[in-house]
């Protein structure tokens, strides 16, 4: 599927916190909703070339051993050229497309903010579960 980035990736919050107790989380999700654009006559584009969606990738995570937890909210609008659905029948390769940026944003704030703050850098390398994802929704609809 053909997309064009209508916005640039935006750190929406992004917050960084010293843990008092030692613990490991790894929330990484990513969500799909659709938008709208407006235009400079106050009117507003629904998509006749394509929908807009809003792709966001909301996050916690504490990298072992936990000393620090990262979290917050990352984004960026596309428009999917020539598709009308909801996006609910996306293959998780295309999640996984549109999606890495946002995550890439993640590993490079961390790796960034860790050097200054704890004056070496902490490497984040996520792996997505969009298989594990289609599994399920494969098994669900043989269920059926």
């Amino acid at each position: 599927m053909d997309f064009k980035n209508m916005t640039p990736i935006v750190v929406r919050s992004f917050h960084y916190d010293l843990n008092d107790e030692q613990k490991v989380k790894n929330e990484v999700n990513v969500s799909l909703r659709q938008v709208y654009q407006d235009l400079q006559d106050g009117s507003q584009d629904e998509g006749k070339n394509g929908k807009y969606f809003e792709i966001a990738v909301p996050f916690e995570v504490s990298p072992a051993p936990g000393d620090f937890t990262v979290s917050g909210v990352i984004t960026r609008v596309v428009q999917f050229v020539d598709y009308f659905g909801d996006g609910s029948d996306l293959e998780p390769s295309e999640y996984q497309l549109l999606s890495r940026p946002l995550v890439e944003e993640i590993e490079t704030l961390t790796y960034e903010i860790t050097q200054l703050t704890l004056d070496h850098p902490v490497n984040l390398s996520f792996k997505s579960n969009f298989n594990e994802l289609n599994k399920d929704n494969q098994k669900d609809k043989d269920d059926k």
